[in-house]
This record gives C-alpha cells, structure tokens and sequence, in this order.
C-alpha cells in the first residue's frame, strides 16, 4: 500500500482515498492505531474533493473506529454519527460501529438493542464478516448484562462465523468468550472439580491456537485465552498452574483495548489474594481502577461516566471478596469506596455548548406540558399518550447527543474508613452496607472505630421497601376509602418497625447517623424509621467529601418556586418564603424552568413545592413539573451548584436507579454531584398537605442552623403520621 500511495498521481482523488483507506485497515489490523487514523484523516480529505458520500462515509466510519480504539469515545461517537448522516442506505455497518463505542462506553444495553439490529441488515446484507463481529460484540453485552446462558449462545454463533469467512483470531476469541461466560456463571454455582480443570486445559487449548493466529484489532487471542484459563485453575485451586499461565500474558501491550487491559489486572488481583498475597492483590485492584479513572476522564455526560462502571465489575467482586476473606471491617469498607469512588462525582465541570439539545428539550417540554393539560379520562388516553411517546423519542435523542460531549473533571479519591472515624465524635456513627454473595452486610464506623456486621438475605430488606412504598402510595391517596388507608398505614408502621429491626437495630447507634447504601437500601424513607425520629440522619450512595462548616444566621439567598395543580403549593412557598429574608417566590406563569435552573444556579436555598417524576427506565428523565413543563434532571449536567441546600417538595423524585455495575442515578444523585450540599427529597409519595405542614418547620430550623438534617429530623418528629423525605448529603468533617 505504501509504495502504491508512492506511485499515485495525487491529483488521482479517488483513488488515493481508497488505498489510505485500505492501508489505514492493516494498521487497524496489527493494532497500530496512530497511524491508522491518520491515513483514514487522509482518505476522508480525498474523498470530501471527490464528493462521493459511500467514500466520505467510510473514511468518517473508520476515523471513529481509530478514536475509538485510541480511547477518545465521545470523539468517535460524532464521528460515526457524522457517517451514518452522510451514508445512503443502511447496511448495518454504522449501527456495528456505534454498538462498539457504546459497548466500550459501558452502555451495555444501549448497545445490545443496537446490536440486535444491526445483525439483520448485515445478515441481509450478506456482510458475514461483519455479521460475525456484530454477534461477537452483542455476546460481550450480555455477558456484561449477566446473561451467561444467552452470552455463551450468541458467542458459539458468532465462532461459526468466523469460521465460515476464515478469521481464525477472531474465532478463537469468541470461544474464549464462551468460556468467559461458564466462568462469570460459575463463580455464583462453582461446578465441580474435573469440570473446573477441563474447562481450563481448554482454554489452554485456545490460548495454543490464539498463539498461532497472532493478533487482531489489539486482541491478543492467546493471551485472552490464559487470563480466562488462569481463572479457571485459581477456581480449581491450582495456584501453581495458574501463575505459570498468567505470567506468560505479561505487560499491556499497544492497541490493546480497555476490557482487556482491566481483565488482566482483575486476573491479577485476583491470583495474588489467592497467593495470600495481600500488598500485591491491592497494588493490582488500584492499577485497573486507575485505569477506569483515567478512562473516565474522556467521557462526558453524567450517563456516560455512571455506565462506565460497568467494566469495574469484576475488579470490585475480586476486591470486595478478598477484603471479606480477611474479617476486617477496614478492608471491607476501603475495598467498596475504591470502586464507587472511581466513577463518582461529576460529570463535567462545565456545561457543553450543544443548542440543538437545548431545542429538542423544549420541544419535549412543550409536549409533556400539552399531555398534562389533557383531561385524564378513556375518551383523551390515546391523545395523551401520543404526545407522550413523541416526548420519549425527543429525550432518546437528547441521550445520545449527551454520549458526543467529552469530559474534564477530577474523580475523586476515595474515603477511607480512616478519615470516617476521624470525622466522627460522640455518639455518632456512619454504616456502608454493602451486598455480596447473598448477604447484606453493613461496615459500622464510630469515634470509637468500625466493626462489620451480617444482617441477613438481602430479599427482606426488599420485599419491605417495596412494601413501604406501596403503603405510603395507598395511605397518602384522599381517593381511596378511608378503612383502606388505615388498613395501609397500619401495615406501613410494621413494615418500618421490621425494617429498623433488620438495617438499624443491630447497629446499636443513638446520635448522628450517615448512611451509605444502593438499592434497595436507598429506597428507605430513613427519617421514618422508628428510631431514627428526631435523630439526624443523612444519606448517599458513596463516601462523599464537600462539606463546609454551618453558617446559620449569615445571609442567604432562596429561591421558592411553585409548580401547577399542587393543591397547598403557592401558600406552601409563601410560608416559606417568609422566613427569609429578601426571598424570591415564583408561583403562577413567573415558576418556570429557566428560572429555576438560573437559581440553581446562583442561590443558597432553593426550595420547590412541585409534582415531580422519577423515570426508573431513563433516570436522567427525572423530573420537577414547573409552570412550562418539566424540568429534567438531563439539563442540570454540566452545572456547578454553589454548595446549596436544595429541597424537592415533590413525590418520590428522591428514587434512584442501578444502572449496570451498581452506580445510582437520579434527580438527587445529579444534583450531588454537581455540588449540591444538601438535596431534601421524597423517596415515596408526599401529600400536599403533609409537605405544606413541615416545610415552614423545616425551613424556620434550617434559617436558625444551617443544618438540614437536623432541620428535618425536628421537622419530621413533631408530625404524627411517617414523612418519606430524606436528607442526601456527605458526612460532616469529611
């Protein structure tokens, strides 16, 4: 290729564009990504004078391949999108191109839809190639998505694929990836010993193989099949055959993708606790979360940093199981805040300069505002739902645009059990549950130190969140009759006494308590827990630091808004706005969402009487309905909060999500991240009523404290009935 790119008449556009193209391929090939992307740079310029869009396209496809293989996602994402506008026709090739950087992006699902897809047109399109390499990736997704039975068929397809159009490195990767999957599979039902060691002399066998194909697009095939194949022996016990196979892998080498590179530091990890070798297990743990750090970095949006857990996975299982094996509550808890510390923290420190999803936001506002005005009968549903999906494919278009943004933020270091009890004094106490191998353990830190604690099957502790919800939702309905809500009360306040009994009880805590937990744990209205009445309380999904010293008295700026049909909501944020001086109330035409988003912006205090929404299936379209439509969760990334105290007066906006990997998102865990101090919120239903009767209280205390939990601790206790609104915030003295 080079000495044809040496003999080409240059002014021959076409084809020199083709054999750039052609020659950036080999270098793709043997993993050398560098210089593949400057000769694909070279044939999109020859192709743009040509003008043919296949040409163009093509070049544009393969430069995002490059950057996505040099790690620049957000970059390779535009670029293909760029391709698949320009591209006449779809023969799935765009669609393959874009599941891979999503793939890489820990956008499991997404990219498993696409995929999914995708494999039709290639299939159609008689591209068996790329077909196979399709089912290889889609295979990958549901490994990552734990759908072992579903990942080891898709794989097996896609090796007879390979195998059909003569790619013997491809073919003995995905046999590698079958037998990843049996791995993934057996560390929750371990097989027995020969089948152990069968299925680590065939990878063994594969490794062989891979050793003669050689490389392909940056994967080493013999080297993937003795990372798996190690696995297997430390699972059988043979720590000897699995160091003399490990060691052969060696260091990274160039082009190799991230997913491998981490895979050899979790095999690494994962030997070296086995060896007994603590220091060495740590050094590697630490190495594959640098890794996810430093890949974090490029990424952009909120969703995209959050989804990129998904290749901690298997590191956090290694780290998190030999830090149990030793029985400390130290290692325990350090073990968990290294994972979710990796991929905590904002997103973006500053907002992208992305108009066109500003418009498409409006435009869905504008149509879940026309939606609420509908009335809510049979005869409108259909009128109503229409212009629902409408919104619903605007926002999955906003999605997307967010995956093109690049990031700049800092992750944060994690906390560890050291600084916590420093942190804490007195009688107060911080606890990090965690859920591993079927237990629901909690890590207990005081002045006094730290200790760990089993509290049973986690499955109880779910069934009775769900079954608190739902009992708030029936209690908290004036439609229903009024034996029915006492029936439901009644079965609310047992169902909080058996969850103190089981998440509280053991702990032994009477002052301060700082909770960190995912789901289902976050779901607990904690301040209405028997015994946390009146008691200061606060909640996160990770050690947070950013808190700053009290400041009651001082000067501060609040901003009291009210949303449309909230029954007590203007005379809610006039009692309010009362006990501030100089407050800024919005009711009415004047409470909309630029409005609130420039206080967010700017004030101390916001405090917001609404209806709000979490969207379990698409987080980041949590939402706070306003006088123009909602305000979404999706257009708060990007902002810096100056450390307020935000406080969402609205039902059940304090939900969350798990994404894959275990991180959380929703409206509160948004606003933390970008700098929110403190997030009041309800993680049930909230009457109307109910928060018209304690937020005065409320905001009187915290104006007298700056003090939030305490503020609602007192607040809540003189009610009678349980309020679900809960304080997320960091530890104070972090």
């Amino acid at each position: 290729m080079s000495e044809a790119l040496a003999v080409h008449d240059v002014s021959n556009h076409r084809d020199v564009a083709v054999t750039y193209l052609s020659r950036g391929n080999v270098y793709s090939e043997f993993g050398m990504f560098d210089a593949a992307r400057r000769d694909y740079e070279e044939s999109y310029a020859h192709a743009k004078v040509v003008g043919e869009p296949l040409s163009i396209s093509s070049a544009l496809q393969n430069i995002g391949y490059a950057q996505y293989a040099l790690g620049d996602l957000p970059s390779a994402l535009a670029s293909m999108e760029e391709a698949q506008d320009i591209r006449q026709g779809d023969d799935g090739i765009p669609m393959l191109g874009r599941a891979e950087v999503l793939f890489e992006s820990g956008l499991l699902e997404d990219a498993e839809r696409l995929l999914r897809t995708a494999t039709g047109y290639l299939e159609r399109a008689r591209l068996r190639a790329d077909h196979a390499e399709a089912e290889w990736y889609r295979a990958r997704c549901l490994l990552g998505l734990r759908q072992y039975d579903d990942a080891r068929a898709v794989a097996g397809h896609a090796r007879r694929l390979f195998t059909e159009v003569g790619n013997r490195p491809m073919a003995v990767l995905t046999h590698v990836l079958e037998l990843e999957a049996e791995l993934a599979d057996a560390r929750s039902k371990p097989p027995g010993g020969p089948t152990v060691r069968r299925r680590a002399e065939t990878a063994l066998e594969a490794a062989a193989e891979g050793d003669v194909t050689g490389s392909f697009l940056g994967h080493h095939p013999g080297h993937a099949a003795r990372l798996v194949a190690a696995r297997w022996f430390v699972l059988a016990g043979d720590l000897g055959r699995a160091r003399e196979t490990f060691d052969v892998v060696g260091r990274d080498r160039p082009g190799m993708p991230l997913t491998s590179r981490v895979q050899r530091f979790v095999v690494a990890a994962q030997l070296a606790f086995a060896e007994g070798n603590r220091s060495r297990g740590l050094r590697a743990v630490r190495q594959g979360f640098r890794l996810l750090a430093e890949h974090r970095l490029r990424l952009g949006a909120v969703e995209s940093v959050t989804a990129a857990a998904a290749h901690g996975v298997d590191l956090q299982l290694v780290d998190v199981g030999a830090a149990l094996e030793t029985g400390r509550a130290h290692a325990l808890f350090d073990a968990v805040e290294r994972g979710r510390s990796t991929f905590a923290g904002a997103g973006r420190v500053t907002p992208p300069d992305d108009p066109q999803a500003a418009e498409l936001l409006t435009e869905a506002r504008g149509l879940l505002a026309a939606a609420r005005e509908i009335p809510a009968d049979a005869e409108h549903a259909a009128e109503r739902d229409a212009l629902s999906r409408r919104a619903r494919r605007i926002q999955e278009q906003v999605r997307e645009r967010s995956w093109l943004h690049s990031g700049d933020a800092e992750v944060q270091r994690p906390v560890t059990v050291r600084e916590t009890v420093r942190a804490l004094s007195g009688d107060a106490a911080a606890v990090n549950y965690v859920i591993f191998g079927g237990r629901l353990r909690a890590v207990r830190a005081s002045a006094r130190g730290a200790n760990v604690l089993d509290l049973g099957e986690p499955g109880d502790v779910a069934e009775l969140v769900r079954r608190v919800r739902a009992d708030i939702a029936v209690a908290a309905n004036n439609h229903i009759p009024p034996l029915l809500r006492e029936a439901a009360r009644a079965s609310l306040d047992r169902s909080l006494k058996k969850l103190d009994a089981i998440v509280l009880a053991p702990l032994g805590v009477d002052g301060d308590l700082h909770v960190v937990a995912r789901e289902p744990l976050l779901g607990i209205p904690w301040t209405a827990l028997p015994s946390r009445q009146g008691r200061r309380t606060s909640v996160n999904s990770h050690m947070a630091r950013g808190r700053r010293d009290a400041r009651p008295g001082t000067d501060h700026r609040l901003l009291a808004a009210a949303g449309p049909h909230v029954a007590h909501g203007v005379g809610e944020v006039s009692v309010v706005g009362t006990e501030w001086p100089g407050a800024t109330v919005l009711t009415g035409a004047s409470a909309t969402t630029a409005a609130v988003r420039e206080a967010l912006a700017t004030h101390d205090v916001i405090h917001l009487a609404a209806h709000g929404r979490h969207d379990a299936d698409n987080p980041l379209f949590a939402s706070i309905d306003l006088a123009d439509g909602p305000l979404f969760a999706h257009e708060l990334d990007g902002m810096r909060l100056p450390g307020s105290v935000v406080v969402l007066a609205a039902c059940e906006v304090g939900g969350s999500s798990e994404v894959v990997g275990g991180e959380v998102l929703g409206l509160t865990s948004v606003l933390l991240r970008l700098g929110a101090r403190a997030v009041i919120a309800a993680v049930a239903p909230l009457p109307d009523a109910l928060a018209a009767q304690v937020m005065p209280r409320f905001h009187a205390r915290l104006r007298a404290t700056d003090d939030p939990e305490a503020s609602l601790a007192a607040a809540c206790a003189e009610t009678p009935e349980p309020v679900p609104l809960v304080c997320f915030s960091s530890l104070e003295g972090l």
